[in-house]
């Protein structure tokens, strides 16, 4: 059913808002220079937003900012610097986001993320994919909620997390242990002897912490959720998950780069089941629009609600799905505020 519903996706775009529904609004997307990013980004300015995209490298940055503006209109979007990598960028990006928007910005896709297929470690010590997927993009989260939830605006301000379908798959059944053993579930994840990684310069099409990266994120983003509520249990940030599908875009370039084979195994399948970033970064524009109502919610075009529910089970309604969220969460605080100062207060703020 899933391939059915690819090829759908493949075929049949995911319909845009009216042109002009962005009009005088500010969107933030992470990650903006290429794929899916800039799509949206296109997305957005093309609806009448101003958009504001990140990069690691300037010089990219701008390419990206010239490129997007050559599709829309002129002076439309912003660029600034984010290396998702680092907590320090992190705290410094929206340190500077909030004083060039201190009336602050409609709508943040935290889109940004990475799929690695050989062991590589961050400066802050972590895998690149957890440390991408799951531990920045939740500090990112957590430091711009409580800046969003004081805006005054006439709308509610939207936060969306690009997650995946993929964070279903892993096998939660051993991380229990990992979380009681001393060391930890993440760092368990994180350390190359846990995990089946290629080795030298074996190839692989595995990215053996994607899945799981999602996971960790999908667990954060719903006690994110809850730090979203106001006194009466309202949002005061509408928060939601998106899952673009199938996207034939670099994402996957570092499973790619390693042979020739790997390279055209890899364009095959993207030819034939995924979709453009043009289609795939509707989903984005979508999370947007959600009401106060769709909270929460993960937007996917696989499944329908119900078809999600059943298949969330395992890792995020039973009983074990939810008591490995606490360890989980329990853990990524427990890392983040102990590296990056002033954290606990804004935790306290929210």
């Amino acid at each position: 059913m899933e391939t059915i519903h690819r090829i759908r996706d493949k075929f049949i775009p995911e319909p845009l808002p009216a042109p002009g529904t962005f009009q005088g609004r500010t969107v933030v997307v992470t990650g903006g220079t290429s794929g899916l990013g800039l799509a949206a980004a296109v997305h957005f300015v093309s609806l009448g937003a101003h958009v504001i995209i990140t990069c690691r490298d300037p010089s990219r940055g701008e390419s990206a900012r010239l490129e997007i503006e050559k599709r829309t209109r002129a002076d439309a979007v912003e660029m600034m610097v984010l290396d998702m990598t680092r907590y320090s960028s992190c705290c410094s990006f929206v340190d500077e986001l909030s004083k060039r928007r201190p009336q602050g910005v409609d709508a943040v896709v935290l889109n940004a993320g990475v799929s690695k297929t050989h062991h590589d470690v961050s400066p802050e010590g972590w895998e690149e994919t957890i440390q991408v997927n799951a531990l920045c993009t939740t500090l990112l989260g957590l430091l711009l909620l409580p800046w969003l939830k004081k805006q005054t605006a006439s709308s509610t301000p939207h936060m969306v997390f690009v997650a995946s379908r993929d964070h279903l798959d892993p096998d939660i059944t051993s991380w229990a242990p990992w979380g009681d053993d001393g060391a930890g579930i993440l760092r368990r994840l994180s350390d190359r002897a846990h995990v089946s990684w290629p080795s030298g310069a074996e190839s692989s099409t595995d990215s053996p912490n994607y899945a799981a990266s999602k996971l960790l994120l999908m667990y954060a983003v719903e006690e994110i959720t809850k730090l979203a509520l106001d006194s009466e249990g309202q949002p005061k940030v509408i928060v939601n998950s998106v899952c673009p599908g199938l996207v034939h875009t670099n994402i996957a370039r570092d499973i790619s780069s390693h042979s020739w084979q790997m390279k055209l195994a890899v364009n095959l399948f993207f030819a034939t089941l995924g979709k453009s970033a043009d289609y795939g970064s509707r989903f984005y524009v979508a999370a947007t629009q959600t009401t106060a109502d769709e909270h929460g919610k993960f937007i996917v075009s696989l499944y329908s609600d119900d078809e999600y529910r059943k298949k969330a089970i395992p890792n995020m309604t039973s009983d074990a799905g939810k008591a490995t969220r606490v360890l989980v969460w329990k853990e990524i605080i427990a890392e983040l505020v102990a590296n990056v100062p002033g954290l606990q207060a804004t935790l306290n703020e929210i």
